[in-house]
């Protein structure tokens, strides 16, 4: 532990090191909150403004594909930070957004500016073609609902799987399915859109992007799994994206792709939550866990084929789960 933290103090002074050599004298060199993934990010502060210093191991991040997806975005008028500098050690200077996340907007009651910004924004992700950006294969999906089996069920709450959970597994997977393919950010929430100090919208978190469903990354939004927006409010942006967007779908597929995209979405997210302790030693994602699925037990009531699921998420495995944190 004492080699690995020196290793860590270490590599954060050559990161600071490093954007003073970028940015002359520095005036502050401060961490910021981590997200979920191995980087780790800083705030790098000079006389005349400030840089977000990225510390992404390239053991474990693909930073030429972040690189070159800033370029494609920022082109196409997708708001995501401009790369100024990169090291091959793993370090980026990229553009500061602040630190206004869209949660925090909300909380202040920004909720209907935020959305505008976001849906407009999606438009302009959806309209974004290259072949730098893979498909989400459907050996993606699957394996993502391998992670909530694995990590949540079994690892952490020690639960068996119910003999229905393939029919169900399959059922999800042919719902992202049963929908044009579009660009997504995969990650198009709350903690990774900023409200910029100007009114603007600011994404980051892009770098996983794939061509995927279309209704991903609205899910993603309007389904959040850390802010619960009235079913209201979700079910009219639904109809304005449709005005907006020709899909070719009729506003009840449509619906059904939503919610159920949703869910596969919010297992995989249980899934990666109790992996980040496990695995990583990070509880900042156990209390999401119960929320998100609440969330899944409530939609699949709705659908008859995935009754059984809802019965076993909201009756076994989310009691569970309220237990087992209520020890921790």
């Amino acid at each position: 532990m004492d080699e690995l933290r020196h290793f860590m103090n270490d590599r954060v002074r050559q990161l600071e090191d490093w954007c003073a050599e970028q940015l002359g004298a520095l005036v502050s060199f401060e961490p910021l909150a981590r997200d979920a993934s191995t980087r780790q990010f800083y705030r790098a502060t000079v006389s005349d403004g400030s840089r977000i210093a990225m510390d992404a191991p390239p053991e474990t991040e693909n930073n030429a594909q972040f690189r070159a997806l800033s370029g494609l975005f920022r082109s196409n008028g997708v708001p995501v930070p401009e790369v100024f500098a990169f090291d091959p050690r793993g370090f980026l200077l990229v553009s500061d957004f602040g630190d206004r996340r869209f949660d925090h907007a909300y909380a202040e009651g920004r909720e209907e500016q935020c959305l505008d910004l976001a849906l407009g924004a999606l438009l302009r992700i959806q309209s974004v073609e290259s072949d730098i950006i893979p498909p989400y294969e459907i050996s993606r999906f699957r394996d993502e609902l391998g992670i909530f089996t694995e990590w949540l069920v079994q690892r952490f709450l020690g639960l068996e799987t119910p003999a229905f959970i393939d029919d169900a597994w399959e059922t999800l997977i042919e719902a992202t399915q049963a929908q044009p393919m579009v660009t997504v950010h995969r990650d198009y929430h709350s903690r990774n859109l900023l409200l910029c100090g100007d009114g603007s919208l600011g994404i980051v978190d892009f770098q996983d992007a794939l061509v995927g469903p279309v209704t991903y990354d609205l899910v993603s939004l309007l389904r959040d799994c850390y802010h619960v927006f009235p079913e209201a409010t979700v079910a009219e942006r639904l109809t304005r994206y449709l005005h907006l967007a020709d899909c070719g779908m009729t506003a009840r597929d449509f619906r059904r792709a939503f919610d159920l995209t949703g869910v596969q979405r919010h297992l995989k997210a249980a899934g990666i939550f109790a992996r980040l302790k496990l695995r990583d030693g990070r509880d900042s994602h156990l209390h999401d866990i119960a929320p998100t699925l609440r969330r899944v037990a409530d939609v699949t009531a709705g659908y008859p084929e995935l009754l059984d699921l809802s019965r076993w998420v909201g009756n076994v495995v989310l009691p569970t789960v309220i237990r087992e944190l209520g020890r921790r």
